[in-house]
């Protein structure tokens, strides 16, 4: 079970680019519609499982990162 940032920050890295994507919108979104008023959280790691498994296929993050710079 992944518990912090460092551990959320290392499984992004695995994902394919098209995830990074979706997930980086999923984020987007959220933030948008995000409310003034605290309320729960909602679980990222369950969504994450959800839509990608424990173990998602792809280029690090960080490689991908590097070859948008390059």
């Amino acid at each position: 079970m992944m518990s912090t940032l460092r551990e959320i920050e290392a499984a992004i890295e695995r994902l394919p680019a098209a995830q990074v994507d979706e997930l980086a919108f999923w984020l987007e979104q959220r933030h948008a519609r995000k409310p003034t008023t605290s309320v729960s959280e909602p679980d990222f790691l369950a969504r994450a499982r959800a839509i990608w498994g424990d173990k998602p296929a792809g280029e690090p993050l960080s490689a991908l990162v590097s070859q948008a710079r390059g």
